[in-house]
C-alpha cells in the first residue's frame, strides 16, 4: 500500500524493493512466503513454551503437595511428619562390634586359677583374688595367700591361662622378667587378632606401668591393692612372623618421672605362661 493507503501494482512493488545498488533484489512473493514461515515458526514456539509452562506448573504442584493426582488433598496443619514407622530400629551412628569369640570360655575363679597352675608351688586353698580386670572379651585376676601370688585370663578361650607363681615379693623395677607379657592368637568375628596380657606386683617407686605394642597402641595397666594387671587385643591383623618392632615398658613414678624404659625381647618375653603355649 502507499501512503494514501491504496494498494500499489505488482511493477510498482517491485519498483518500491529494488536494489540500491549493494543486495540482490527482493522478491515480493518470497518475501511474503517468509513472512507467512516466520508467523508459524513463533506460533509453534509459543505453543512449546506454553506446554513446558503448563508442566513447569503441574510438576510444581506434585512437588510442592506431594501427592499425584486423585489423592485426598492434605489438611491446612497436618502436624509433623513421621521419619520412620514406630516399629523401625533407631538407626545409630557406629555399629557395636560384637564381643570376642571364645569357644568354651572357662568362668575364671580362684581356683580355676590356682588349677592352671598347680604344677608350680603356688597359693593354695585359702588365696583370694586381689585384683580384676575385665571387658566383655574376657577377665584377668590375681591371687594371694599370705606367701604367694598368681595372675590368669580366661580370655585364650580354650582354658585359663596362668602366670609363673611367684613369692610374696616386690620386684625391681629393673627387673624386666617380672614385666613380661602372655601373647597369644585368638579370633574374633572379624577374624584372628593377637592378645596380650600380664600381671604381678608392683614395685616400689612406681604408681604407673605403660606398655607400648607394635600396632602402635599405648595402654596403661589397671593398679589395685598393691598389683596390676594389664590387657590389650590388637585391631590389626596380626603379622605372620615376628614383630618389626617388640612391646615397649615404662615404668613412671607418682610425679611422672622415668623409673626404667626397655624393650621386651621377643620370644622370650612375650610367653610369660605356664599353662599352655603361645
Amino acid at each position: 500500500m502507499n501512503d494514501k493507503g491504496t494498494t500499489l501494482p505488482e511493477d510498482d512493488l517491485r519498483a518500491a524493493l529494488a536494489p540500491d545498488g549493494s543486495i540482490a533484489p527482493l522478491d515480493p512473493a518470497r518475501v511474503i512466503s517468509g513472512a507467512r514461515r516466520r508467523r508459524k515458526v513463533r506460533g509453534l514456539a509459543t505453543t512449546a513454551v506454553a506446554a513446558i509452562a503448563v508442566a513447569g506448573v503441574a510438576t510444581s504442584g506434585f512437588l510442592a503437595g506431594g501427592r499425584l493426582l486423585g489423592q485426598a488433598p492434605e489438611p491446612a496443619n497436618p502436624g509433623p511428619t513421621a521419619l520412620m514407622s514406630p516399629n523401625s530400629p533407631t538407626p545409630s551412628a557406629t555399629t557395636p562390634r560384637p564381643p570376642a569369640s571364645t569357644p568354651g570360655a572357662i568362668p575364671i575363679t580362684a581356683a580355676a586359677c590356682r588349677a592352671a597352675a598347680a604344677s608350680e608351688p603356688g597359693p593354695g586353698p585359702k588365696a583370694t583374688q586381689r585384683s580384676l580386670l575385665s571387658d566383655e572379651t574376657g577377665t584377668a585376676i590375681v591371687i594371694a595367700d599370705s606367701r604367694y601370688w598368681v595372675a590368669c585370663d580366661n580370655t585364650f578361650g580354650r582354658q585359663v591361662s596362668a602366670r609363673r607363681p611367684a613369692r610374696l615379693q616386690k620386684p625391681s623395677p629393673q627387673d624386666t622378667d617380672a614385666f613380661a607379657v602372655a601373647d597369644d592368637l585368638i579370633t574374633r568375628p572379624d577374624g584372628e587378632r593377637e592378645f596380650s596380657w600380664a600381671g604381678g606386683m608392683l614395685p616400689d617407686g612406681v604408681a604407673r606401668i605403660r606398655y607400648t605394642f607394635p600396632d602402635g597402641a599405648t595402654e596403661d595397666a589397671v593398679v589395685h591393692g598393691g598389683f596390676w594387671l594389664l590387657r590389650h587385643i590388637s585391631d590389626r591383623v596380626p603379622p605372620s612372623g615376628p614383630p618389626t618392632t617388640t612391646i615397649r615398658v615404662r615404668l613412671l613414678s607418682a610425679s611422672g618421672a622415668v623409673v626404667n624404659d626397655f624393650r621386651l625381647t621377643w620370644g622370650l618375653q612375650t610367653c610369660a605362661q605356664i599353662s599352655h603355649g603361645c
